[in-house]
Order: C-alpha cells, then sequence, then structure tokens
C-alpha cells in the first residue's frame, strides 16, 4: 500500500483495487483559489510542469507477521496453563510463564531484526549461519551437556535447532547454482547435509528423520522424480528400516541402559507389539501417550475450558512434546481444528509468495522454511493421537523451549524479508514496462507526426526539389 501525503489525506480517494498497486503516484499540491495568488511559475501550462515519481514504501507480507503473532499468542495462552507442575515445583507462581515471555520477546526482536536484512546479507550470511549450526552440532557430542540422557544442549541452547535452519539455507544456495544440473546440485546438497545429519541423528532421530523428510522433499520440488531423488530416497529409507530392525532384534544386554537406542528400542517395541490385551494398560514405556490420550478423551469435543486441564499435571512434557493434546483437553475440537490450522495458512502463503518470486534461492527458502516446520507439527500431531510412536519434537512456535523459538522465528523473519524483496523487484517490473510503453508510445507520435508532415507538404514542383525533401 502506497503512503499518501499528509495535506491528501483528507481527500482519499483510494479503491479497494488500488491498495496492492505498485505504480508510482505522483506528488501533488493544494490549490487554495481565495489565500494564494497566481505566481508565473502557476501560469505556466500543465505540460510544462516536470512531475517527478515518487518511490513508494514497500514493507514485508503484513499477513505473515499476523500469523507470526497467532502462533505466539496460543503459545502464551497454553504456556501458561500447561506449566502448572514447574509453577508448583518452582519458588514463583509465574516464573516459567515470564521465562517463556521472555524467550518471546528475544524472538520477535530477531524476527524484526531479519526482516530488514538485504538481498546480498541474506545470501552470504545464510552460508555462514550454516557453517556455524554445523560446527555447533559436530561439538555438541563432545563437549556439550546431557539433558534427556542425550548430549543435547551446547550452552544453554540446542544446535540441533539451528542446523534445521541452516539446512534451510544451505538448499537455498547450492540448489540454486547455475552451472551446475540438477542432479549435480542435488547431490552436492544431500552431502553436505550428511556431515550434520549423521551427529543430529545420533542423539535424537527424530530430528534426523525430520531433516531427511526436508531432503526429499525439497529435492521432489526442484528435480521432480529425477534418478537422484529415488537413489537418495531409497538409501535413507532402507537406512531407516535397517535402524528400526536393528533396534527390534538386538537383544537388550546389546543395548545400552538408559540410552537414546535403549529409548527408541522401547518406543518402536511399544508401539508395534499393541494387541487387545494391553491396548488400555499403562505402564512405563506408554505413560505419556496413554496420558495424551486421556487429555483428548477428556474434552468432550467441547474442551474444559483453558486452565481446568488435569492432565497438565500428570503429564511430565506436557508444555513441549504433548502441548497439542493439553489445547484439545481445553478448547475441544476449536483447538483440534485451530492448531493445523495456522500450519496450513503459513504453508499456503509462503508456497503462494515462492510463485510469485523471480529468483531460485528465494522460491527454495520459502518452501524450505514450509516444509521443514509443517513436517514438525504434523510429527508432533501424530505423536499425540497415536498414529506414530512418541518422537519428543515439540510443537513450532507453541511449545515452551527458547532454542526452537528462536530459530524458527530467524527464519519466519528471513521470510518477510523475502516478501518485501519480491515486491521491490515486481515494482522495479512494473516502472520497466512504464518506461518502454512510454517510449513507444514517443516512437508513435513521432512516426505520425512526421507522416502528417509529409503528407501536408505541397508536391514538389521539379527534380531537384523531390530530391531535396528526400
Amino acid at each position: 500500500m502506497i503512503p499518501q501525503d499528509e495535506h491528501y489525506t483528507s481527500q482519499d480517494t483510494t479503491t479497494p483495487s488500488d491498495i496492492f498497486d505498485l505504480s508510482p503516484r505522483e506528488e501533488t499540491t493544494p490549490i487554495d483559489n481565495e489565500s494564494v495568488e497566481p505566481s508565473e511559475e502557476s501560469t505556466q501550462p500543465a505540460a510544462e510542469v516536470e512531475t517527478a515519481p515518487r518511490k513508494p514504501r514497500i514493507t514485508g507480507d503484513r499477513s505473515l507477521w499476523f500469523l507470526y503473532f497467532a502462533f505466539l499468542a496460543t503459545s502464551l495462552l497454553f504456556i501458561y496453563s500447561a506449566t502448572s507442575t514447574l509453577a508448583y515445583r518452582g519458588e514463583s507462581l509465574y516464573a516459567p510463564f515470564t521465562g517463556h515471555l521472555k524467550h518471546i520477546i528475544l524472538s520477535v526482536i530477531a524476527a524484526w531484526g531479519c526482516s530488514r536484512m538485504n538481498r546480498p546479507l541474506i545470501r552470504y550470511g545464510g552460508i555462514l549461519f550454516f557453517i556455524g549450526s554445523l560446527i555447533a552440532v559436530i561439538i555438541t557430542p563432545i563437549i556439550g551437556t546431557e539433558t534427556n540422557e542425550a548430549k543435547r544442549t551446547l550452552l544453554g541452547m540446542q544446535p540441533s535447532e539451528f542446523y534445521k535452519v541452516g539446512v534451510i539455507f544451505l538448499a537455498s544456495a547450492v540448489l540454486s547454482i547455475r552451472e551446475l544440473n540438477n542432479n549435480q546440485r542435488f547431490y552436492l546438497f544431500c552431502g553436505l547435509t550428511a556431515i550434520g545429519l549423521i551427529f543430529v541423528a545420533k542423539e535424537s532421530l527424530s530430528m534426523g528423520i525430520i531433516i531427511t523428510i526436508f531432503v526429499l522433499g525439497i529435492g521432489l520440488v526442484q528435480t521432480g522424480f529425477s534418478k537422484s531423488l529415488l537413489l537418495v530416497g531409497g538409501i535413507g529409507a532402507g537406512l531407516i528400516a535397517l535402524l528400526v530392525a536393528c533396534l527390534l532384534l538386538l537383544p537388550d544386554s546389546v543395548v545400552m541402559q538408559n540410552s537414546s537406542t535403549a529409548r527408541w528400542k522401547g518406543r518402536i517395541e511399544d508401539f508395534t507389539s499393541k494387541s487387545d490385551s494391553n491396548k488400555y494398560v499403562i505402564n512405563e514405556d506408554n505413560f505419556q501417550e496413554q496420558h495424551a490420550r486421556i487429555a483428548i478423551a477428556r474434552s468432550n469435543g467441547t474442551g474444559v475450558f483453558p486452565g481446568n486441564s488435569v492432565e497438565r499435571d500428570i503429564l511430565p512434557e506436557a508444555y513441549s512434546d504433548f502441548i497439542y493434546a493439553i489445547i484439545i483437553e481445553e478448547t475441544g475440537f476449536i483447538g483440534m481444528i485451530w492448531v493445523p490450522l495456522l500450519y496450513i495458512l503459513l504453508f499456503f502463503k509462503l508456497s503462494r509468495w515462492a510463485t510469485r518470486s523471480q529468483r531460485s534461492w528465494q522460491r527454495i527458502f520459502l518452501l524450505g522454511v514450509g516444509i521443514m516446520y509443517t513436517t514438525q507439527a504434523i510429527i508432533h500431531m501424530c505423536v499425540v493421537t497415536g498414529i506414530s510412536p512418541n518422537t519428543g519434537q515439540t510443537l513450532p512456535l507453541i511449545s515452551r523451549g527458547g532454542s526452537s523459538l528462536f530459530a524458527t522465528s530467524i527464519a519466519i523473519g528471513i521470510c518477510i524479508a523475502i516478501t518485501r524483496q519480491i515486491r521491490e523487484d515486481e515494482y522495479q517490473q512494473q516502472l520497466e514496462r512504464e518506461r518502454k510503453a512510454q517510449e513507444e508510445a514517443v516512437a508513435t507520435e513521432a512516426v505520425v507526426a512526421n507522416t502528417t508532415s509529409i503528407e501536408g507538404s505541397p508536391l514538389p514542383s521539379s527534380s531537384d526539389e523531390a530530391d531535396s525533401m528526400v
């Protein structure tokens, strides 16, 4: 939307069709016949007065900001309810909520700062971001802090969350190299991604699966059902199947106790060995999954109203890994539909902007953010509803967690900056079209004037006059 001058706001005649018009507006001056005396300049013909076009103020997509704050508002509401156990164990009743609020404020600042970045800073800064996140995930298993029986934390942050954003940056940089063909670009991207993926999957198998799904999804978008995609997809599926088979067939004496391998072995065995006899039995292995289903059942479709959840005091990870179950328990069908709707709208908006971009790296980044975080949200909701085994994945932009919230906010801020750049490119293209149209109009007028002057001239009386006219 192009801002008007202050003196013109009282006479605004903007129609709905003018809101998305990026054409430059001409500056106008108010005319008051009673108080302003005509000067020599004002008496000149209107054709002699030069008007300079003024560039409109171009901003990023405001609907993305609206979706972003809708996610944060949902997070604040249900995190306040789901952190009751943390508030009970802590010294202050509002300490968990205020801590999450601080993370949100820092994340909003990060998203705003990233939304102001220009094109070169995003491209070259993204490569540095990937390199930094790759180094972090490599050294985390060595000097990191153990969290949930795995070394995932480094300096109070989870590098794997930032590595996901780094992989999106890598995809936008590598898959847009013009000197290579589609297969070569895809092989190079997979090779570079696999370096950090090995370290990420070692400590968090579910995170490795999400990144693998992202690689296959973005490869499908860029190369279609090519030989490279089928080869990489077959290798990935084979490795996952081999890993699951090893976890199921290895004896308990081989699998180390209290390790990530033992934890995943128990989750897969519990998910694959369900029967009618132990379907409703709650044990140590299925404690969280069963209580998540109880939370969904307690909603009765209408919900128990925010703040009245019972399972929030029973589920150990109610504020992170099973926040969707608490949302359904408290709001019923409304929350069950509201959360997936937000992710669908986010993916739809990013995909729509990707189709408008004329630059391949912008399209890849926008689609990459949509694929990465929509996939993570789907996996989280499948775990809560019992469709897949427990993965320990949070709900992006809603679950409690500073690293996830901060990294996702960076990705959303970059997307908003790209939408601004797309609008700037469209504005420059429109100016170029108007310039060419004006040049064609001037050339047409010159041809018509020349033709008219020739037709109106007297016929030559001699051959010498004819030659001089020619």
